[in-house]
C-alpha cells in the first residue's frame, strides 16, 4: 500500500484530486505515469462519488493498471473505466481481468490504443465467461492475433450481456474473424461489432452470419474489395436488423458500388453507410444515385475520399432533389469541382431535408462556394481547404497491366509510325520481354490528400512488373498545395526524410521545389541528385515534412518511379541514362518544354506509337525505353501518390 507520506509531491497533487472529485474523473493528456496511477488508485480508495474515471491518452503501463485493477475489486460505484492510448501490455490486461471476475459494477472498459496481445486477451475473454455486468470492451489498436481473436469467440459463444465489441485494428487473421463469425451464429446479445483490417477472407466470412444472424445492428468492417462488398450487399437483402455498416479505407470500386447500390434499392432497415476511402469513382456515384431516389431509409452516407468528379456529384445532386430522407452526406476529399458544386446547389433550392454537407478539400473555387452559400438555405457546410485543381494535371498517368500488354503486343506486331511513312520492325517476343523488363512507366496508387499538418511518413509499396518480378524506385516526384497562405522567400523549401524498413532514417535532405503558379510547389529527385533513391525498397518509408513558414498543407502527393529488379540488388551508381517522363530531373521541377503546365503531363493515345517509337530505338540501341504510354487517362483523375514502375 502506498501511503500519503512516502508520495512525491505529483502524487499528492493526483491523490487529492481524485480524492475530492465527485461524479466523472479525467485527467487526459497529463503524462501520468505507473506512479501517478498508483496515487490515483489509492485516493479512488477513499472515494464513493466518482462513476467513471478516464487517464486516456498518458504514459501508464502494467504496474499502474495493476494498481487500478486492485483498486476496482472494492470499488463499488465506477462503471465506466477509460484507460485508452497508454503503455498497458499482458500482464496490465491480466490484472484487469482477475478484477473483472469480482467487479460486479463495472459496464464499459476502453482499452484502446494499448499494447495487448494474446494473453492479455484471453484473460480478458475468460473473465467476460463469468462476468454479468460488463455490456461494452474497447480492444481497438492493440496487437491481438488470431488466438486472441478465437479466445473472444469462444466467450461470445457463453456471455449474454456484451452489446459492443471493439476489436478493429488488430492483428486478426482469416483464422480469429472466422471463428468470431461462428460465435456470431449462436450469441444473441451483441449489438455493436467492430473488426476493422480483419481482411478480405475474413469479411467474406462475415457474408453468412449478416444473413443468420438477428441481433447485430453495427458492424464496421474495413480493407475489403469488390467481391467482398458484393457478397455483403447480396447478404443484407436479406438481413433485417442491420443500421449500421462501415467499410471504410478499402478497395472498394464500381463493381462493389453498383451491389452496395442494388442492396440500398431493396433494403427497408441499414440508416447510415459509410464508405469512405474507398475507389468507386464517377461510375459508382451514379449507381448510389440511382439508388437514393427509391431508398427512403439511409440518413447518412460516407463517400469521402473516393475519387468523384463533377459527372459523380452532379448525379448525386439530381437524386438529391427527389431523397426525401438522406440528413448528413461525407464528400470530403474529392475531385468535384464547380460544375458539381452547381448541381448541388441546384439541388439545395429543392431538398428540405438534408441538413449537413462535407466538401472540405476537393477543388471547388469562389464560383462553386458562393452558389453553394446562395442557395442552401438553414443548412449546414464545410467547404473550406480547396485544393487547386492543377494538383491533379501534374501527376503523371499511371498504366495499367492492360496498357502494358498492349505496348507489348505492338513492339510484336510492327505498328505504324505517327507519319505513316515508315514502320517498325516486328521484334520477337524474347527481345519484346527484354524492352518491357527495362521499360520506365507510372504503374498504382498510394497515397491521397493529406490533412493539415499532417506530415506522418509513407510507407513504398511498388507493385512487381507485368512479369512478376520485383522493382526499385528510380525517383521520387512531390507535389504540394499549400492553400491559401501567403508565400515568403524560403517557403519552397521542404525536408526529405528516408526510413528503412526499420524505421532508421538513412537520408534527410532538404528539397528546393519550384512554385508551379501561386499555391502550388512541385520537385522531382533522381539518383544523380540524390543517391538514396537507388537503395530505397518495398517497406521504406519516404517523408515529407514542411518548412517553418509553410506548414500547413492541404494536400501533397509522392510518386515513385521505378525500375525492374528480378534480382533484387541495389542498382550501381552510375549516369542516369534515362530522360524523365514528365517533369525535368534534378531537385527543380518545371512543366516539360512544350506542355502547358495546367495539363496532363502524361502521353495521349495520340502520342503512343511516335513516342514507342523513340523508345524502341533506343531499347534496340542497348538502351531503355524512354517511357510506356498508357492507354487512357482514368488514372490521371486519382488523388494520389503513384508508382511508377518498369
Amino acid at each position: 500500500m502506498l501511503s500519503y507520506q512516502s508520495m512525491s509531491a505529483k502524487q499528492r497533487e493526483l491523490y487529492d484530486k481524485v480524492k475530492n472529485a465527485s461524479q466523472w474523473f479525467g485527467l487526459p493528456y497529463n503524462q501520468i505515469d505507473d506512479a501517478g496511477a498508483q496515487a490515483i488508485a489509492e485516493g479512488l480508495k477513499s472515494n464513493s462519488k466518482v462513476t467513471g474515471l478516464s487517464l486516456w491518452s498518458n504514459q501508464i503501463g502494467d504496474a499502474g493498471a495493476r494498481a487500478i485493477a486492485e483498486t476496482l475489486k472494492v470499488n463499488m460505484t465506477i462503471t465506466e473505466l477509460d484507460l485508452n492510448y497508454n503503455q498497458i501490455g499482458d500482464a496490465g490486461a491480466q490484472a484487469i481481468a482477475e478484477t473483472l471476475k469480482v467487479n460486479t459494477t463495472l459496464i464499459k472498459i476502453d482499452l484502446h490504443g494499448n499494447q495487448i496481445g494474446d494473453a492479455g486477451a484471453q484473460a480478458i475473454a475468460e473473465a467476460l465467461k463469468v462476468n454479468t455486468t460488463v455490456t461494452n470492451l474497447g480492444l481497438y489498436n492493440n496487437k491481438l492475433g488470431d488466438a486472441g481473436a478465437t479466445a473472444m469467440a469462444e466467450m461470445l459463444k457463453v456471455n449474454k450481456m456484451l452489446t459492443s465489441l471493439v476489436l478493429g485494428n488488430n492483428q486478426i487473421g482469416d483464422a480469429g474473424a472466422n471463428a468470431i463469425a461462428e460465435s456470431l451464429k449462436v450469441n444473441t446479445s451483441l449489438r455493436t461489432l467492430d473488426l476493422r483490417t480483419i481482411g478480405n477472407a475474413g469479411a467474406q466470412g462475415m457474408t453468412e452470419v449478416l444473413q443468420m444472424n438477428t441481433t447485430l445492428t453495427d458492424l464496421s468492417l474495413r480493407q475489403i474489395g469488390d467481391a467482398e462488398a458484393q457478397a455483403i450487399a447480396e447478404a443484407l437483402k436479406v438481413n433485417k436488423t442491420l443500421t449500421y455498416l462501415s467499410l471504410d479505407l478499402g478497395y472498394i470500386g464500381e463493381a462493389g458500388a453498383n451491389a452496395i447500390a442494388e442492396l440500398l434499392q431493396v433494403n427497408s432497415t441499414l440508416s447510415r453507410l459509410n464508405l469512405n476511402q474507398n475507389q468507386i469513382g464517377d461510375a459508382g456515384a451514379h449507381a448510389i444515385a440511382e439508388a437514393l431516389t427509391v431508398n427512403t431509409r439511409l440518413t447518412h452516407l460516407g463517400l469521402s475520399e473516393n475519387e468523384i468528379g463533377n459527372a459523380g456529384a452532379q448525379a448525386i445532386a439530381e437524386a438529391l432533389k427527389v431523397n426525401s430522407t438522406l440528413i448528413v452526406l461525407f464528400w470530403d476529399d474529392n475531385l468535384i469541382g464547380d460544375a458539381g458544386a452547381q448541381a448541388i446547389a441546384e439541388a439545395f433550392k429543392v431538398n428540405s431535408t438534408l441538413g449537413d454537407i462535407f466538401l472540405t478539400r476537393n477543388c471547388i473555387s469562389n464560383i462553386g462556394s458562393q452558389a453553394i452559400k446562395q442557395c442552401n438555405g438553414q443548412k449546414g457546410f464545410s467547404i473550406y481547404d480547396q485544393v487547386n485543381p492543377r494538383a491533379f494535371s501534374l501527376l503523371p498517368r499511371v498504366a495499367t497491366a492492360d496498357d502494358l500488354q498492349t505496348v507489348f503486343c505492338l513492339l510484336t506486331s510492327g505498328p505504324e509510325l505517327k507519319d505513316q511513312s515508315t514502320f517498325l520492325p516486328a521484334l520477337p517476343a524474347e527481345i519484346a520481354d527484354i524492352i518491357m523488363d527495362e521499360a520506365q512507366h507510372w504503374q498504382g496508387v498510394q497515397h491521397t490528400k493529406r490533412d493539415p499538418y499532417d506530415d506522418r511518413p509513407v510507407k513504398v509499396t511498388v507493385p512487381p512488373s507485368i512479369n512478376g518480378n520485383s522493382t526499385r524506385v528510380k525517383a521520387i516526384q512531390v507535389v504540394r498545395d499549400t492553400g491559401k497562405l501567403y508565400h515568403r522567400i524560403g517557403d519552397n523549401v521542404f525536408d526529405l526524410i528516408v526510413r528503412d524498413e526499420q524505421g532508421a532514417v538513412q537520408y534527410n535532405c532538404a528539397v528546393k521545389a519550384t512554385f508551379v503558379d501561386s499555391t502550388l510547389v512541385s520537385a522531382t529527385l533522381w539518383p544523380a541528385s540524390t543517391p538514396i533513391i537507388r537503395q530505397i525498397r518495398v517497406g521504406w518509408q519516404v517523408q515529407v515534412q514542411s518548412s517553418e513558414s509553410a506548414r500547413d498543407v492541404l494536400h501533397q502527393r509522392r510518386v515513385f518511379l521505378a525500375k525492374n529488379d528480378p534480382v533484387g540488388t541495389a542498382e550501381p551508381a552510375g549516369p542516369d541514362t534515362l530522360p524523365p517522363p514528365g517533369p525535368p530531373r534534378g531537385e527543380e521541377c518545371e512543366a516539360p518544354t512544350g506542355v502547358d503546365p495546367g495539363r496532363d503531363v502524361g502521353n495521349t493515345d495520340a502520342d503512343l506509337t511516335s513516342g514507342l517509337a523513340a523508345g524502341l530505338a533506343a531499347a534496340v540501341g542497348g538502351v531503355a525505353m524512354e517511357r510506356a504510354a498508357t492507354a487512357d487517362g482514368v488514372a490521371t483523375e486519382r488523388v494520389a501518390t503513384g508508382v511508377a514502375l518498369a
